[in-house]
């Protein structure tokens, strides 16, 4: 329990972090970008957008021209869903909790084998988003929006046109690798923490 909230506070942070970069936004237009031209949007319009777009999810004021109403409305959610994200750190408090609670009853083995069950999980759930990638990202849409205004349209919509699905996948490996670090480093150091204070008890 406290290695998945420890997840979810971390991953939050890692999509917010990366959501709100303007910077990753222009690189991911310039290489997954497409089609873009028949909405009057160009390469040389890509880094504008892009800095727009990670000014607005940080709580900036932008206008966006180029979108229309359904696109606008679904950004709308999504800088909604970002803050919403921002306050992901006060599950740490139930973390640290839970951790002080437990710490009396369970030795560093079971919290090992804790970390093994929750690593199993977050392999099995990795393979399903490399085997079957668009159906599990119509499954996180589905869960985090209400609505469903992110069945976006590539001949009537420039958001899809400027984010396909390739740039996701892109992202999701991304964002995999900066959270991993983290996650393993945490336990890590709690064990060896709890090693040290059984030697000195010796």
């Amino acid at each position: 329990m406290c290695l998945l909230l420890l997840l979810i506070v971390i991953l939050c942070a890692a999509v917010t972090h990366m959501g709100r970069d303007g910077s990753l936004y222009a690189e991911c237009f310039h290489s997954f970008a497409r089609d873009t031209e028949r909405f009057g949007v160009t390469a040389d319009d890509y880094d504008g957008i892009a800095q727009d777009l990670g000014d607005y999810f940080s709580g900036k004021d932008a206008a966006f021209p180029y979108f229309n109403e359904r696109e606008i409305t679904h950004l709308s959610d999504i800088r909604s869903l970002f803050r919403l994200f921002d306050y992901a750190w006060l599950l740490v408090i139930p973390l640290l909790a839970l951790a002080y609670a437990l710490s009396r009853h369970v030795d560093a083995d079971g919290f090992v084998g804790g970390w093994g069950l929750a690593a199993l999980l977050l392999c099995g759930l990795a393979v399903y988003i490399i085997y079957d990638f668009e159906n599990a990202f119509i499954l996180m849409h589905r869960l985090l929006f209400a609505n469903e205004l992110w069945l976006l349209d590539p001949y009537t919509d420039l958001l899809i046109c400027l984010m396909p699905e390739g740039m996701f996948s892109y992202l999701a490996i991304r964002l995999g690798w900066a959270v991993l670090p983290a996650w393993l480093l945490v336990p890590s150091l709690a064990v060896l923490m709890y090693q040290i204070r059984k030697t000195r008890k010796v």
